[in-house]
């Protein structure tokens, strides 16, 4: 379920994108390649996803392995709706996750989410699919569409990091959250190339 993007900074991709924003060149010039891990599995990401959020990555793992030990490795959505919150509590888990695992679970588990036809999908309906989970907002499903389903036009300027580091490579601390919105459609279709290497200038700092 797990497989691996390269993105070398001698594509095709990365030329077309120092052609549409000679900017670039720079950041591109600081990597040669970057690999990202995309699972494929949808599912068992995104119960990932929420019992991460505002964790560090520790912490979250090991809240991840006592779940999927209880679960006895079993997330079908019918046992976790059958879970006592209690029982979910004790792992460690907020009672605000207990609540958005829930809500997965019972979108999945009714059909309201159907994973099988993420791929013929565009990423806007994927967002706003994903979204009506409670729990799962803008940001967490632009996550979802880049590392597990490996889309490449994804650009997110809710993201912190990217904002910071785009400010910083562009040498313009006082660009607007709008302005960083419009600038990185310059990029289509290969905003995630882009959202990639900007994470990476944090790499060396």
């Amino acid at each position: 379920m797990h497989h691996k993007i390269v993105i070398h900074n001698e594509s095709e991709e990365i030329k077309s994108l120092i052609d549409k924003d000679p900017n670039l060149e720079p950041l591109f010039q600081k990597k040669r390649e970057i690999v990202v891990h995309v699972s494929k599995n949808y599912y068992q990401s995104l119960i990932e996803t929420i019992i991460a959020q505002q964790l560090s990555t520790k912490a979250a793992q090991s809240i991840s392995n006592r779940f999927n030990d209880f679960m006895q490795n079993d997330i079908k959505p019918e046992h976790i709706l059958a879970v006592e919150d209690e029982k979910l509590r004790a792992l460690g888990l907020s009672r605000q996750k207990i609540k958005y695992l829930k809500s997965l679970a019972e979108h999945v588990k009714s059909g309201a989410l159907k994973f099988d036809q993420f791929e013929q999908m565009t990423d806007e309906k994927i967002i706003e699919e994903l979204t009506q989970v409670k729990g799962i907002g803008i940001w967490t499903a632009q996550m979802f569409l880049m590392f597990s389903m490996g889309r490449m036009d994804v650009f997110s300027t809710l993201d912190l990091g990217l904002r910071n580091a785009l400010k910083k490579l562009l040498n313009r601390p006082e660009m607007t959250f709008e302005e960083i919105e419009a600038y990185s459609h310059r990029w289509k279709p290969y905003r995630s190339i882009v959202s990639h290497y900007l994470w990476h200038i944090w790499d060396e700092a």
